[in-house]
């Protein structure tokens, strides 16, 4: 027979060789076998106790002498199709507490942090790439655009492009004022304002189930994404309230 098959359930070349010459001779003592197959004497023994854990041989002793023995191959077929029941009740058992705990990773958030003005532009064109349908923005004085304009052009040039809508509450500011009239197209853009005359460094964008807080000082801009489906939610919502409650 082709001794690859029985690899498939767990039998190296030599430890097939064994067992299939048991199977051919009956009892056999170790010498025996260690000819047939070739094997070295003092190496049989090791294949011989391989085989007995892996339950395929037993050995009796007789007049003083141990004869190894092969097991009937449908004891051993019925012994896999018992383990695979045992192993199938178990994980049957055992389901409903992993995903419990696989409900426990989806709730926690996955925190990224991005430094300096790159930084600052990877975590902006992670959200493209991500090509939401929609992204949500509120405690924004346009300081975005004055640090870095020529890529806020481009960001928004490749928003629009996408037809990814935007709705912005920005704070009354005179900053906020010269961005939406010399900043970049805020076309599928709807905008609303907080009556908040300070300028703030820090912005909040809500897309997907992700949350990027961005913090723009000249200096040394910072930026953390955080995805999770509960907290992207959380903001949502209090991005809502903010948006019924702001001003055209």
């Amino acid at each position: 027979m082709d001794i690859s098959q029985l690899g498939k359930i767990g039998l190296k070349e030599k430890e097939a060789k064994v067992y299939i010459e048991l199977l051919k001779e009956g009892p056999s003592l170790a010498n025996s076998i260690a000819k047939k197959t070739r094997i070295l004497r003092s190496s049989i023994y090791d294949y011989f106790d391989i085989l007995l854990d892996k339950g395929f041989i037993t050995y009796m002793i007789t007049s003083g002498k141990k004869y190894f023995q092969a097991v009937d191959p449908q004891k051993i077929l019925d012994k896999f199709e018992d383990k695979k029941r045992e192993e199938e009740a178990a994980l049957k058992e055992a389901v409903p507490e992993l995903t419990k705990l696989m409900g426990l990773a989806k709730k926690k958030a996955n925190v990224e942090v991005f430094e300096g003005k790159e930084g600052m532009k990877s975590a902006m064109s992670y959200i493209l790439k991500e090509n939401p349908k929609k992204i949500m923005v509120y405690g924004s004085s346009g300081i975005s655009y004055k640090l870095l304009p020529f890529f806020m052009e481009h960001w928004h040039k490749q928003r629009i492009k996408q037809k990814i809508a935007i709705r912005i509450i920005y704070n009354k500011t005179p900053e906020t004022e010269e961005r939406i009239k010399k900043g970049p197209s805020l076309e599928l853009a709807k905008i609303k304002f907080l009556p908040i005359k300070d300028v703030s460094l820090t912005g909040t964008l809500i897309y997907n189930n992700k949350v990027l807080i961005t913090i723009w000082n000249p200096e040394t801009p910072l930026a953390v994404s955080i995805e999770s489906k509960e907290i992207s939610k959380n903001y949502g919502d209090n991005f809502e309230v903010l948006w019924k409650n702001a001003a055209y």
